[in-house]
């Protein structure tokens, strides 16, 4: 009984067959007058291939959430919040009371020593603004009344003499 060999194995001996007898061929006929006595048969040689599609695989893109801040219940506090976040270049707690966006704006703010103008307006329609005076300039905080917090919704600086 004759044990047959895998298709990989098979095709491996055809092509070492084949090869062998192309040496042969080459050897035999090539230092004679006339023409060689050997010829191969190119249909003798045949290959077996297997393929295997690849696993696909993709990355998946890291998301990170901003939670919306949270505010607190009086307007003061709120601003005053914010002003000693920025002060203290803290902005994970300036993004407790502020949006994002008032958060960047107030950053763009000179340095220096401000104080809390007189107190933020009264609230009337759920929204309200303070001001932080100081030499290097003013700091505009408006706020809006979310829920039953304030939060800080927007912040600009002007410039002494901007006024």
């Amino acid at each position: 009984m004759h044990a047959r060999l895998p298709s990989s194995l098979h095709a491996l001996r055809t092509i070492v067959i084949v090869g062998a007898l192309g040496a042969i061929a080459v050897g035999c006929g090539g230092s004679s007058e006339g023409k060689a006595d050997t010829q191969v048969d190119s249909s003798a040689a045949t290959l077996d291939a297997t393929t295997t599609d690849a696993a696909t695989t993709s990355a998946v893109p890291e998301t990170t959430t901003t939670l919306a801040p949270v505010g607190l219940p009086n307007q003061d506090d709120v601003a005053t919040r914010l002003y000693d976040a920025w002060v203290a270049n803290d902005k994970v707690t300036a993004a407790t009371v502020a949006d994002p966006a008032a958060v960047e704006a107030m950053w763009l703010a000179a340095p220096g020593s401000y104080y809390l103008y007189n107190h933020c307006s009264s609230g009337e329609f759920d929204t309200s603004g303070c001001l932080f005076r100081g030499n290097p300039g003013t700091i505009q905080i408006d706020l809006e009344k979310r829920g039953e917090n304030w939060v800080v919704s927007g912040a600009f600086y002007s410039p002494p003499g901007s006024d």
